[in-house]
């Protein structure tokens, strides 16, 4: 991993950032480092050399922890919600009724989370699906089974609900067919707080330590500094001799 040249010398002594995350797209990866800072934790996209594909993303190892928490509470990194494109790419070589009919009930609930998601404000959204039944035997033409929903709406920290319940009805129940607006439940759940940053900490570069530990650090990169101003005379020196000594046996 690549560290600030601030903190190169610290990050010798106490260790670099810490991958959180691993293989994401780059808008899943630019959704993390953007919920991370919003909760003040600075974060790193960065390709993710050991795949060879996607990006990961990286904290000082002092955020770990929070960052994991505010990360499950939101619900992130999203799964790839697989739409039609995804579960229908490869079909079986026979398919039965009832996998086609299961498959195509994936694809519809991930359709319509992905819409759902797309609300700025909307943290994740969960659909689930109960397509309507035909029965065989009814003389009226009346399904069995009904079309409902079920939606779960985690909205971000500190934010009241970006979209109304009715509008969410609207939207679930036009997207599926045979589907009324009543028959759409829509429960909102706010993603919880990350925890507090540790009292008596504070910042050197991209790491956070003790008040104790940064005036350490501060000697050490002094300490370090001087060292190599002393090294980069003495080099001067011994090249002026050797270029003198040169120059002197040329002359002879």
């Amino acid at each position: 991993m690549r560290c600030p040249w601030i903190g190169i010398a610290v990050f010798l002594l106490f260790g670099c950032s810490a991958a959180i995350e691993h293989n994401l797209d780059e808008a899943a990866a630019n959704e993390v480092v953007t919920s991370l800072e919003r909760a003040g934790i600075s974060a790193v996209k960065q390709h993710d050399e050991g795949s060879g594909s996607g990006f990961v993303v990286s904290v000082a190892k002092a955020d770990v922890v929070r960052s994991m928490e505010l990360l499950q509470s939101l619900g992130l990194p999203r799964g790839q919600r697989p739409g039609f494109g995804e579960l229908f790419k490869q079909a079986s070589l026979l398919p039965t009724p009832t996998e086609e009919r299961a498959r195509y009930v994936d694809a519809l609930a991930g359709e319509v989370a992905k819409t759902l998601e797309s609300v700025d404000g909307v943290a994740s959204a969960r659909v689930h699906l109960v397509l309507p039944e035909p029965d065989p035997l009814a003389m009226d033409g009346k399904p069995r089974v009904v079309a409902q929903a079920a939606v779960l709406i985690k909205t971000r920290v500190g934010q009241r609900a970006p979209i109304a319940q009715s509008d969410v009805q609207k939207l679930v129940a036009g997207g599926v067919p045979g589907l009324e607006s009543d028959r759409v439940a829509v429960v909102f759940t706010a993603a919880t707080e990350a925890a507090p940053r540790a009292a008596g900490l504070v910042a050197l570069g991209p790491l956070r330590m003790t008040e104790q530990s940064r005036g350490i650090a501060v000697g050490v990169l002094a300490v370090g500094g001087g060292l190599l101003a002393v090294l980069a005379i003495l080099v001067l020196i011994m090249a002026r001799r050797f270029a003198a000594g040169q120059a002197k046996k040329s002359q002879a």
